[in-house]
């Protein structure tokens, strides 16, 4: 008898020690994610902040070669893995105006026939998108936190 208790408690033991490991690389692997989507998020809306402060550069202080020196690659990599990683409506329909309202200021940029008050809606849309961008992502990280926060709390 003493020997089959053994084995249960051992198998027991073990089993727990299986599952406790398998919730530490879930809980991890959560946690990766939420950091890749964090940073592919703050990597899009600084490089779109980025993008409106070298054109106004190069229009208000006549810095030549700020926009062309931009990278767009980076900006559609961090775009293409966030599409990958995110499924939040919100944050893509946010991500698509982004990507809308930057190409149009920037097309209408590289004219170089530039009317004024156009110039100016295509930043102010510009801007925006990039504002309502980022409180789309904030948004989604605060409720992922939440719910991993109300995770962690019940037993």
């Amino acid at each position: 008898m003493n020997a089959w208790v053994t084995l249960i408690a051992a198998v027991a033991g073990g089993g727990i020690a299986i599952f406790g490991q398998y919730i530490t690389r879930r809980s991890e692997s959560h946690a990766r994610m939420a950091e890749l989507l964090l940073e592919q998020c703050s990597q899009l809306a600084s490089m779109s902040e980025d993008f409106r402060h070298r054109l106004w550069e190069e229009r208000e202080l006549g810095l030549p070669g700020r926009v062309d020196a931009w990278d767009l690659g980076a900006f559609r990599l961090a775009a293409a893995r966030l599409r990958i990683l995110c499924s939040d409506e919100d944050v893509l329909k946010a991500l698509d105006e982004l990507n809308s309202s930057g190409k149009a200021l920037g097309a209408y940029w590289r004219r170089r026939s530039i009317d004024t008050e156009e110039i100016n809606a295509r930043y102010a849309r510009a801007k925006s998108a990039t504002e309502d961008f980022i409180t789309a992502s904030g948004r989604l990280f605060r409720q992922r936190f939440r719910s991993a926060l109300e995770a962690q709390r019940k037993p």
